[in-house]
């Protein structure tokens, strides 16, 4: 389970930042899906750091990709909301980089497995009234 380092507010409407270290082998996704369905909150990944594996990737052309190896988080963000399922919650977008420099871009199929561990920063704030 992630470590969460959490700004407290007593305005529970206010936007609150969040820092999160997912660990080696969890699924990025699924941790920023139960995050939004525990805390009602809509969450906004906001940039990250570290290294994820095997990324299954939609292109702005639609074609679907699956890397396989370790790559480097160049950026990633997105929002994900309180949804029934992962694939309706919403969507992350990464920029990573190969082990030969090249980038690669598109939008997460799940799983996104980290390989090192993982450092995100991302906003939560409410969504009453969407």
């Amino acid at each position: 389970m992630p470590s969460f380092i959490i700004n407290r507010c007593k305005m529970s409407s206010a936007p609150i930042t969040h820092i999160i270290e997912i660990d080696v082998g969890v699924d990025l996704s699924n941790v920023l899906f139960e995050l939004a369905q525990h805390r009602g909150r809509s969450i906004s990944v906001l940039n990250g750091r570290g290294m994820v594996e095997q990324v299954t990737l939609r292109q702005a052309t639609g074609r679907i990709i699956t890397h396989q190896g370790r790559f480097n988080i160049i950026s990633i963000f997105g929002t994900i909301i309180p949804s029934s399922t992962l694939e309706s919650a919403g969507e992350l977008e990464v920029n990573l980089s190969t082990p030969a420099f090249e980038v690669i871009r598109g939008i997460v199929i799940s799983p996104l497995v980290a390989s090192s561990p993982v450092i995100l920063t991302v906003l939560s704030s409410s969504i009453t009234g969407v």
